[in-house]
């Protein structure tokens, strides 16, 4: 017999569905039109589809459901809520919708949405994994939601099993043990072994093809991340206090939670935390700030279970999604150890941003969060041995970051980035830190298309394979799913106040190419004002063509130029008229402390290889103008202007930080940065050769 956590005991051969189903048909909702007052009166439309609460005032579902015919009110896209426990419908407002609108009747992923109740109203919510995966389960799964039948609307449940995924979005294949009818799309897909919502139900598949698919909840992550008022971390904070509360409630202990239902499952069984302790550490986790980056989570987690994340879905961005990566770290107390170390690191991580709220509070919360470590450690009667070291690594994260908040830290946009290229017997350069890649390549023979692949740099110096496209049109704008690797790739490498440096590489032929002016949304600041942006040249391969000597020349200038002054040489044109580059062995010659500068563009007099002719004379670090439609009659400012930044960048490795705050002044209206419009930075590592087109990158 199994305890049932309400004071009963059952068969341990129950069905897990009869336990779930109850509280997830309970949180279900179905979306139709907005309700024409805030009264709740009026008919019911008929339903556009389903979705559920995941948070107080917050429920989830498909994006080609939120926004089939909701009206704008305001700015706002409205709809209507109706659900068990309320009479009549409610009005919500769309908050967050991906994609904004479909393309010929398709909703590519992440098609999801969140809604806000514009009234609070008391409901139930679901229990979201924690967990990252690409499958979730080989047993069953149940979905929810509404369906339209000649009576009037019933909720209605089935389920199937998960078949797999399809492409790199997210998307779960489901098996077509069940129908999936009208009006479910935008209901929720539970795990019926672990008892937690795994996914929302899409789709039914296109004739001819059989099941249904479904969205992994993992895509939420996905959100916007806003320095203030970021929507990810307050809906899941909000879920996380939730079901902690509802957990440490004695007084309703007759309606059941979901940690009961995942008690009576024995759903964690396998892992180190009962559901109780589980929901409780959740709940203390969301009383902190949030993590300082995705970057600095990863770090932290990489270094509790010794593997970082290298996955195609998007990476933990809060402490949930981090607990939710130990899982597996270890069987039994060696999980525990590394879950109460997360739990010590998440207490004493830095907290240099104004956090949201009172720094007493937030005090308070690290407080709570170590004692209950302290509690469940000797709950566990773990070794004494392994508790002292734990408050002993409390105590040391607790001075260090002391110490590290009293330190000097950037003040204005001048500091913010440098390229630090280390002590002068080490490998200098951009590889210092971490830095995205993103790789354009004509498609063979077809013109105007394209491929792309975007990277992130890991710690050990390897590439790790973010997402690609094939065929392409352009370049031009900036492809829908281009943009979400991108922002994925960005989100993993950014640092609060330090963006990530994105580095281009094209071949010859696109290097005219102005990468650096797409915008990631729509009316936002372009790439090129938002972080670094250097590019590299893929083919020909300059280094490919060196002789021993120029090989030679090239590391050295490369090495010089990280160490030491740096000099601007312009070398097509003199007194604002273009001029022939010098030759090959003049070129060769120069100092090796030169930053070449090609300042004509083949339309204002300079030669259409020019930039081709440096590269290949042992040049890794060029500016040159791009075409620009106009410009000053002169090129007196332009001159002037890149003197400035190339003497004041003091050596090469925070030239790739000063080129950016030239593109950002012209976006704050500052004066006297218009000559800076269409300079480009070559930046190419000689030491770090690009991955090859075909070379397999880690994905997993």
């Amino acid at each position: 017999m199994a305890w049932t956590g309400n004071g009963g005991a059952q068969p341990m051969d129950v069905d897990p569905f009869e336990i779930l189903a109850p509280l997830a048909a309970a949180a279900t909702v179905r979306i139709h039109e907005a309700p024409a007052g805030y009264d709740g009166g009026g008919p019911v439309s008929q339903p556009w589809g389903s979705g559920f609460f995941v948070a107080p005032n917050w429920v989830l579902t498909c994006a080609h459901v939120a926004l089939r015919g909701g009206r704008a009110e305001g700015g706002w896209r409205e709809v209507g809520l109706s659900f068990q426990g309320v009479d009549g419908p409610v009005t919500g407002r769309v908050e967050w919708a991906q994609p904004e609108e479909g393309a010929g009747g398709s909703w590519p992923a992440p098609d999801l949405a969140l809604i806000r109740l514009v009234e609070p109203v008391s409901h139930p919510c679901v229990w979201l994994t924690e967990r990252t995966a690409k499958v979730f389960t080989r047993s069953e799964v149940a979905f929810f939601g509404w369906l339209e039948t000649p009576d009037g609307t019933e909720n209605v449940s089935g389920r199937c099993t998960i078949r797999g995924e399809l492409g790199t979005d997210g998307l779960l294949k489901l098996g077509n043990e069940d129908e999936f009818p009208e009006g479910v799309s935008g209901g929720p897909v539970v795990d019926l072994r672990r008892g937690e919502v795994i996914g929302v139900l899409k789709a039914r598949r296109s004739a001819g093809r059989d099941g249904g698919l479904a969205t992994s909840v993992v895509q939420l992550r996905r959100l916007p991340a806003p320095v203030v008022d970021d929507l990810y971390q307050r809906v899941l904070h909000a879920h996380d206090r939730h079901h902690a509360e509802r957990h440490r409630d004695v007084a309703h202990f007759a309606e059941r939670t979901w940690t009961d239902a995942q008690s009576d499952l024995r759903a964690t069984a396998d892992r180190a935390l009962t559901p109780g302790q589980r929901v409780e550490l959740l709940g203390l986790l969301a009383e902190l700030p949030s993590p300082l980056s995705t970057r600095r989570l990863d770090e932290m987690v990489t270094e509790l279970a010794g593997r970082p994340y290298h996955g195609t879905l998007p990476a933990p961005r809060g402490w949930r999604d981090g607990l939710g990566r130990l899982y597996g770290a270890g069987e039994g107390t060696n999980e525990l150890w590394t879950v109460l170390r997360y739990a010590v690191h998440a207490a004493t991580a830095e907290r240099p941003r104004p956090a949201d709220r009172p720094r007493a509070a937030v005090a308070d919360a690290e407080s709570r969060l170590l004692a209950w470590v302290d509690g469940t450690a000797a709950g566990a009667e773990l070794p004494r041995w392994f508790r002292t070291a734990l408050r002993l690594e409390q105590e040391a994260r607790l001075r260090e970051r002391e110490a590290r908040a009293k330190g000097p830290g950037p003040d204005t946009l001048a500091d913010v980035w440098s390229f630090d290229p280390g002590p002068p017997d080490g490998h200098p350069g951009m590889e210092q830190g971490p830095f995205v890649l993103l790789e354009i390549t004509p498609h063979g023979w077809e013109r105007g298309r394209y491929d792309w692949r975007v990277c992130n740099t890991a710690g050990d110096g390897e590439f790790v394979s973010i997402d690609e496209g094939r065929r392409e049109t352009g370049p031009g704008d900036l492809p829908p799913r281009l943009g979400a690797a991108l922002r994925e790739a960005f989100r993993r490498g950014d640092e609060p106040d330090r963006p990530v440096p994105l580095q281009i590489a094209l071949p010859y032929s696109l290097l005219r190419f102005s990468a650096e002016d797409w915008a990631l949304t729509p009316g936002g600041p372009s790439l090129g004002e938002q972080r670094p942006v250097v590019f590299r040249c893929t083919d020909p391969i300059p280094e490919d063509q060196d002789s021993e000597e120029v090989r030679a020349l090239r590391l050295a200038r490369w090495a010089k130029l990280h160490v030491g002054r740096m000099v601007p040489d312009i070398l097509d044109c003199a007194d604002g008229r273009s001029r022939p580059l010098p030759e090959a062995d003049v070129l060769v010659g120069r100092d090796p402390a030169t930053v070449p500068v090609l300042c004509h563009t083949p339309a204002t007099g300079g030669e259409p290889t020019a930039l081709l002719r440096v590269m290949t004379s042992g040049y890794n670090v060029i500016l040159w103008r791009r075409e620009i439609t106009e410009r000053e009659p002169g090129c007196g400012d332009f001159h002037r202007g890149v003197d400035r930044t190339v003497t004041g960048a003091g050596h090469a490795g925070r030239l790739p930080g000063a080129v950016w705050r030239l593109r950002a002044l012209p976006g704050a209206g500052a004066p006297g940065a218009s000559w800076s419009r269409g300079l480009a930075l070559l930046y190419s590592d000689p030491h770090r050769p690009l991955p090859g087109a075909d070379d397999p990158l880690e994905t997993l």
